[in-house]
């Protein structure tokens, strides 16, 4: 697996844990255990930053594997 299919199925697994978690700390909230419900919005909240991390490294590789495809030296296609 390259890098940019890494940091995009990072991206996919923080945006999954962070739906998770809000709907973990609603219930939990529904429920009334209000220690734990915080707990779990304060999880969601780290699992946005994981998911903004894993797009800007996504970005970031993206970019670098356009800037390596310009700088090799186009093949003469003419025959």
């Amino acid at each position: 697996m390259n890098a940019r299919k890494t940091y995009l199925l990072g991206t996919a697994f923080s945006t999954v844990l962070f739906m998770a978690l809000v709907l973990l700390g609603s219930w939990l909230l529904s429920i009334g255990s209000k220690q734990f419900a915080v707990a779990a919005f304060l999880f969601a909240f780290a699992a946005v930053f994981g998911q903004i991390a894993c797009l800007a490294l996504y970005i970031r590789q993206n970019h670098r594997n356009k800037a390596a495809q310009t700088a090799r030296p186009q093949e003469n296609r003419h025959v």
